[in-house]
């Protein structure tokens, strides 16, 4: 299906090229939601924005900051493409330049998600504890993050208590 969409995507791209003389190739977030925004800024002139920059207007990111101790974002895919520009990776950027450790909870783990390590995300984990299809994964996604999240909790508690009986043992 991957094969698929990266045929499509680039036919798309070379009927743009042919037809209107826009080269959308090497344009940043092209390929994003399967080229919808390609689509608008070839057809009627729309500029792209990162994800990001948009998402931050309307959160106070960098106030929040200070008065946590973890940060935990999501994704559907974490994978060699989240280091460039999708947003738990530019989360972990901001969330660094407050010492903060970061989780990112993801659907799956995909191709090259270890580079993920080199930028910011401290650990990731999918939050499917079963295999399921897609759909079922969908429908289920409050459930399974929740779930997950609970893992997550119940395991810096178990790390608390570790520290706790080191340290008690000096």
């Amino acid at each position: 299906m991957v094969e698929q969409m990266e045929l499509a995507l680039e036919h798309y791209a070379t009927r743009i090229a042919a037809d209107l003389g826009i080269d959308v190739r090497e344009m940043s977030g092209s390929g994003a939601s399967g080229g919808l925004g390609t689509g608008l800024h070839a057809l009627i002139g729309a500029k792209l924005y990162p994800r990001y920059e948009i998402i931050m207007q309307y959160l106070e990111f960098d106030k929040l900051m200070p008065e946590v101790d973890l940060v935990i974002t999501a994704e559907g895919c974490i994978d060699y493409q989240t280091p460039r520009g999708k947003i738990p990776a530019e989360v972990a950027k901001r969330a660094k330049l407050y010492d903060l450790p970061v989780i990112a909870l993801v659907g799956t783990i995909g191709e090259g998600a270890d580079l993920n390590l080199n930028h910011g995300i401290d650990q990731y984990t999918s939050i499917m504890s079963y295999p399921c299809q897609l759909n079922e994964a969908i429908a289920e996604t409050e459930t399974l993050l929740t779930n997950a999240a609970e893992q997550i909790a119940r395991l810096l508690l178990v790390g608390r208590q570790i520290r706790r009986a080191t340290f008690a043992g000096w």
